[in-house]
């Protein structure tokens, strides 16, 4: 797997050779295009419904995007984050918000794998909470990050690759993760692989089928660089993978996140700039900016799933 470094490029070389692929949900090559306008080359499976980036290159190039510019640059409406590490506080909290529902639907604590662990911070509050915390990213900046800042075991590369213990784990998290990887479907069969009988699994992944993705079409926030979001899914097809992996879905809701005001404007003025121009004028003459608010615009699904 290519180790992801800070001087690498966010985006995936332009020559790198791309392949057409087929439905990873049902197998299907009776693919359609998928909002065109928005020129990140999605299809639509006419068979299943699934929405997925075709052609793309191969899982080495992708994985070259997660490097330290993944967590901070300017350019977060396309790929990454503003300052991930700097946003912790907020990040924690929706984590902590998480939790508590997502812990109404576990029978027992015990191992947890957080895959895409980014920081660290969602095994954080975990630990904070009872769990035996491990973590799991592709980016090597954010493994390093993790096991510096908190002392986690966090081990670096794909899911489906590296050697975790079968049947050992009380739940496998995979939040904003099924999105970005090349085979969804051999990562939620790998995670009921790992869990115990009647384990939990929990994702959280942007809902193309969402009323926001259908309202604003090519200008949906959800629509990321299509070397980062590969796959769209909505609650029908994300639900159907994970029946089929075994899985039997106990939670279904849209989610939100804690974010500084000053993103909540940045990511209006994608909409409404009218309305967001004199918002952004008062949040910098009042020094606003960090000021912290619960935001949910319902086009985030999450699901909790236990092993039958």
């Amino acid at each position: 797997m290519a180790e992801s470094t800070e001087n690498q490029s966010p985006r995936v070389r332009a020559e790198v050779e791309k392949k057409h692929i087929p439905c990873n949900l049902c197998g299907g090559t009776d693919l359609v295009p998928y909002c065109p306008e928005n020129e990140r080359g999605l299809v639509e499976c006419q068979n299943c419904g699934l929405v997925f980036v075709s052609p793309r290159p191969d899982a080495h190039e992708l994985y070259a995007l997660y490097g330290e510019t993944y967590f901070q640059n300017s350019d977060s409406g396309t790929v990454g984050y503003t300052n991930y590490v700097r946003d912790e506080a907020n990040i924690r909290k929706t984590f902590r918000r998480r939790l508590s529902r997502l812990e109404r639907f576990v029978s027992r604590k015990g191992k947890l794998l957080d895959v895409g662990c980014a920081a660290g911070f969602f095994l954080a509050e975990a630990q904070a909470r009872g769990w035996q915390v491990e973590g799991l990213d592709v980016s090597s900046f954010a493994v390093n990050y993790t096991r510096d800042r908190f002392g986690f075991p966090a081990a670096h590369g794909s899911f489906t690759e590296l050697d975790f213990e079968r049947g050992s784990y009380a739940m496998v998290s995979l939040w904003d993760v099924i999105e970005h990887v090349p085979d969804p479907k051999a990562y939620i069969q790998r995670a009921a692989e790992l869990l115990q009988s009647g384990g939990t699994i929990a994702l959280a992944t942007p809902d193309v089928d969402s009323i926001p993705a259908h309202i604003t079409g090519k200008r949906w926030v959800g629509y990321k660089l299509s070397e980062e979001h590969l796959y769209y899914f909505s609650p029908k097809t994300l639900g159907r993978m994970l029946t089929e992996a075994g899985f039997e879905v106990v939670d279904v809701y849209h989610v939100g996140k804690y974010v500084t005001l000053r993103l909540f404007l940045d990511r209006l003025g994608m909409y409404l700039p009218p309305l967001a121009k004199p918002l952004q004028s008062l949040e910098r003459a009042f020094r606003l900016s960090e000021w912290s608010l619960y935001v949910n615009p319902f086009d985030i699904i999450a699901i909790t799933a236990r092993k039958r």
